[in-house]
């Protein structure tokens, strides 16, 4: 009798540290990256994101907090006028509410993006036709929103390379456009994907 308790006590104690050690545990992560985005032209920037998991699932919803800034430093022309020496900047604070879905190595995230795209242009507008010459400046802020793709190749349980895109679904007149990049995920705690 003492000897079938010892085994099954040992079985149990095995099962449950064998449980506990297989259980999945999300934390939250922080992403950074540079893209390429735009419209009419081509932008060149960089994000942050703070992504934070809603549950311990293996694949799970998330909401997550972004900082994109992107900039186009060539000039703007029209038929009659253009723009030298331009700054051209968007940033865009958004909520992102998300779903990961988690494989062995590969993570695919799909999210919808909620926030303002704050569009500030500086610049000299030029006529040459008529000799006009003086500084342009203009400030919009507008709704954005949209939709996400972001799949990530784990190279271990705290690192992730991937590539980020986004589609926004709604047309501004500063045309703050889709945008595509790479970004690198650093995942608090080590523990993300225990086996």
């Amino acid at each position: 009798m003492y000897s079938a308790i010892r085994i099954i006590t040992i079985i149990g104690l095995l099962s449950m540290s064998n449980t506990l050690y297989a259980q999945k545990t999300n934390n939250s992560s922080l992403e950074v990256g540079v893209l390429g985005a735009g419209d009419e032209s081509l932008y060149y920037g960089g994000y942050g994101k703070f992504i934070v998991p809603l549950s311990n699932r293996t694949s799970h919803f998330t909401i997550s907090f972004t900082l994109t800034a992107y900039f186009d430093f060539k000039g703007e022309s029209e038929p009659d006028a253009y723009l030298a020496d331009d700054i051209d900047m968007r940033i865009i604070p958004t909520v992102n509410f998300g779903y990961s879905l988690n494989f062995n190595k590969v993570q695919l995230n799909f999210e919808v993006p909620v926030g303002l795209s704050y569009a500030h242009t500086k610049g000299t507008l030029i006529n040459e036709r008529i000799g006009f010459e003086r500084d342009y400046s203009n400030n919009e802020v507008f709704f954005n929103y949209g939709f996400s793709f972001s799949p990530k190749y784990k190279i271990n349980n705290s690192n992730s390379i991937g590539i980020t895109t986004f589609l926004p679904l709604i047309k501004d007149k500063a045309q703050s456009g889709y945008q595509i990049g790479i970004g690198w995920t650093k995942t608090f705690a080590n523990n993300v994907y225990k086996k």
